[in-house]
């Protein structure tokens, strides 16, 4: 441990004497690109100095992984015009071929907002499949748990929760107007084949809408999270401490733990 530690520190030393030295290139012969490489440096500090916020202890999967043992998988993807979009385009593809690859046809979701991820679960279900999603009602935004974020805070006032799902695809949506704290999971034991949890990224309610995912899933199910990285180190931290294994989806926010086949495993 002491001798992998040394040589963490010498290799660390190594490259911080070349960016010293590229600093110095880089002043001389083009002083406007120090900002960029000054900026990426720092935000990189900022993702790794709280071991909490720091996503690398998560082993990383790619996108190809999630195809399973499939050659090729015709999955649907809507791309909005939205600048202010909360997945992003790669996401959606991960979250669509997620779904064909696993012919998801009962999906919850917790935190609804606009609608776009909703568009893509509803888009890749299965024959005869529904996605149930949940969020505060818009005439009622309170809530019961804690949310820290003055940002967050502010979406629960939001109104037009789920107004970019397509007119074509709300018959395969059902929207769920409550207070994720006070939802009762009770109805939905072991019948869901996909949960996403993309609400308020508080610790209390992170840890509230993922353990009733995790109670709805059938087993072999899949729990999604978005935004896994140092930006929301409450969603890092309980990922961190979640008791199945977590893996993140290379080039994304997403991360996701697959339940224990029971079935499967008694037969091994």
């Amino acid at each position: 441990m002491a001798e992998d530690r040394q040589k963490s520190v010498m290799d660390a030393g190594r490259k911080l004497l070349v960016l010293a030295y590229n600093l110095i290139r880089i002043s001389r012969a083009n002083p406007s690109g120090l900002r960029h490489v000054l900026g990426v440096a720092l935000s990189g500090s900022s993702d790794v100095i709280s071991p909490e916020a720091d996503v690398r202890s998560l082993p990383e999967i790619t996108l190809a992984e999630l195809f399973g043992d499939k050659q090729s998988i015709r999955a649907v993807v809507e791309v909005f015009n939205d600048g202010a979009a909360a997945v992003s385009g790669l996401e959606c593809i991960a979250l669509s071929v997620l779904m064909v690859a696993n012919r998801c046809r009962r999906v919850f979701e917790f935190g609804t907002y606009k609608g776009i991820s909703t568009t893509q679960l509803a888009l890749n279900l299965a024959p005869g499949g529904m996605v149930f999603t949940i969020d505060l009602p818009e005439d009622d935004p309170r809530y019961s748990l804690t949310i820290s974020s003055p940002a967050e805070r502010k979406l629960t006032k939001e109104a037009g929760k789920g107004r970019l799902v397509p007119e074509d695809l709300l018959a395969k949506v059902t929207f769920l107007r409550m207070d994720s704290a006070e939802f009762d999971p009770a109805p939905f034991l072991e019948s869901i084949d996909l949960a996403f949890v993309d609400g308020a990224h508080s610790y209390d309610y992170v840890k509230n809408d993922s353990l009733k995912a995790w109670q709805m899933l059938r087993p072999g199910g899949w729990l999604v999270w978005h935004d896994c990285s140092p930006r929301h180190r409450d969603v890092v931290r309980f990922l961190k401490s979640f008791p199945s294994a977590v893996n993140r989806v290379a080039g994304t926010d997403l991360a996701l733990s697959q339940k224990p086949d029971t079935d499967r495993g008694s037969k091994g």
